[in-house]
C-alpha cells in the first residue's frame, strides 16, 4: 500500500513537469500516388511538432500541454499501380522532458496513397499512414515524506493520419494540402520500487488541415516542406525523395 502511494505521488510529479514526449505528426507529402507502377522510391523525412495529449489512469485525468517531438524517418515506396503506391517508414524516436533524457528507439510504420482523379493541373487523392514508436529512461525526484526515489518511465504509442485533398501542379512544383484526421493511442508506464502503473495517452484533437509544397530538383529527385495544424497540435516537416 505504501509503495502504491509513492507510485501515485511520482505519477503526479511526472505530469506536473511533463513538457516533451515522443508524440509526433510525421510529414505526409502530397495526398496522391507519386510513383508509376513498378517504380521504387527512397526518401528521408524530418518533422518538429507540438501536441496537446490527454493522459488518464490511476484515478488521474490530465492534459499534457505543448508536447514536443522530433521525428526522423526513412521512407521506402513502391508503385503498386499508376494511381496507387505503398510505403514503409523506418527511423528513430527520442523523448525528452525536464530531467528525463529518453533513449533513441526504433520507430516504424507503413502507409498508402491513392489518386482518385488525375487532372492537369489539379489532381485529387488521399493517404493513410500509421506508425509506432517508444522511448524509455529514468527520472529521480524528491517525494515529500519518502525522500529521493527513482522512477523508470516508458512511453510507447501508435498514431494514424488520414488525409484527402488536391495537388496543384505547375512546372517543377506541386502545391498540396487538405483536411486530415490524427489519432494517437499509447501507454506511459511508471515503475517505482517494483510497483508499476500505466497511464493511457491519446490525442486531444482529431481534426486538422495541412498545406505543403514539393519542388523538383531533377527528373527523379524532389524535396518538400509542409505545415500541419489541428485544434491542439502543429507541426512543420520537410523531406527529400529519390525515384528509380
Amino acid at each position: 500500500m505504501e509503495k502504491r502511494m509513492i507510485l501515485l505521488v511520482v505519477v503526479l510529479m511526472v505530469l506536473s513537469v511533463y513538457t516533451s514526449a515522443a508524440l509526433a505528426l510525421p510529414p505526409m507529402g502530397p495526398p496522391k500516388a507519386g510513383l508509376k507502377q513498378g517504380q521504387f522510391s527512397v526518401g528521408f523525412d524530418f518533422s518538429y511538432s507540438e501536441t496537446d495529449a490527454k493522459v488518464s489512469g490511476l484515478g488521474i485525468s490530465e492534459t499534457l500541454n505543448d508536447v514536443e517531438s522530433f521525428t526522423y524517418l526513412a521512407n521506402l515506396g513502391y508503385g503498386v499501380a499508376d494511381n496507387w503506391e505503398s510505403f514503409i517508414l523506418l527511423g528513430l524516436t527520442n523523448v525528452e522532458f525536464e530531467d528525463f533524457k529518453g533513449s533513441s528507439e526504433f520507430a516504424y510504420g507503413f502507409g498508402t496513397k491513392v489518386t482518385f482523379k488525375q487532372g492537369d493541373p489539379l489532381t485529387w487523392g488521399g493517404l493513410v499512414q500509421m506508425n509506432w514508436a517508444k522511448s524509455d529512461d529514468s527520472i529521480t525526484g524528491d517525494v515529500p515524506g519518502y525522500g529521493i526515489v527513482t522512477a523508470d518511465l516508458e512511453i510507447d504509442f501508435y498514431e494514424i493520419q488520414i488525409a484527402v485533398g488536391p495537388t496543384y501542379e505547375i512546372e517543377g512544383m506541386r502545391l498540396y494540402g487538405g483536411p486530415f484526421l490524427h489519432f494517437i493511442d499509447g501507454d506511459l508506464d511508471v515503475n517505482v520500487l517494483g510497483v508499476t502503473g500505466t497511464l493511457d495517452v491519446e490525442q486531444e484533437s482529431e481534426f486538422g488541415g495541412y498545406i505543403g509544397a514539393q519542388f523538383d530538383i531533377n527528373e527523379n529527385t524532389s524535396c518538400n516542406i509542409e505545415y500541419q495544424l489541428t485544434g491542439d497540435a502543429s507541426a512543420i516537416g520537410a523531406g527529400i525523395v529519390w525515384r528509380f
